[in-house]
């Protein structure tokens, strides 16, 4: 063992292309582990956001049921907050927090 330390250490060259390689087979490497976590962070936020889309898409499917179904409540509720409705001689107070 110690004939092939003094060898390596007399010749440097196969000393400087292993370490060459070694630096190299590193940088390889540790390109690929990041992409890896990359991938990995990417992937969980993308799943966050299909269960948001998911959640989102049923609500939007109940509230067009009950439009279609013409409940008074739903399109009442709808005028008021969506379009600024308010009944006949109805006094409605907005209040703004500043």
């Amino acid at each position: 063992m110690k004939e092939f330390i003094n060898t390596l250490i007399k010749n440097r060259k196969p000393l400087f292309i292993g370490l060459c390689l070694l630096v190299i087979v590193i940088w390889w490497l540790g390109n690929s582990i990041s992409n890896l976590i990359y991938n990995k962070l990417e992937t969980q936020k993308l799943a966050r956001k299909r269960i948001e889309l998911d959640q989102e898409y049923k609500q939007l499917v109940q509230k067009k049921a009950l439009l279609e179904a013409q409940d008074p409540a739903t399109i009442e509720a709808i005028a008021r907050t969506e379009y600024d409705l308010a009944k006949p001689d109805e006094v409605e107070f907005r209040f703004t927090e500043e």
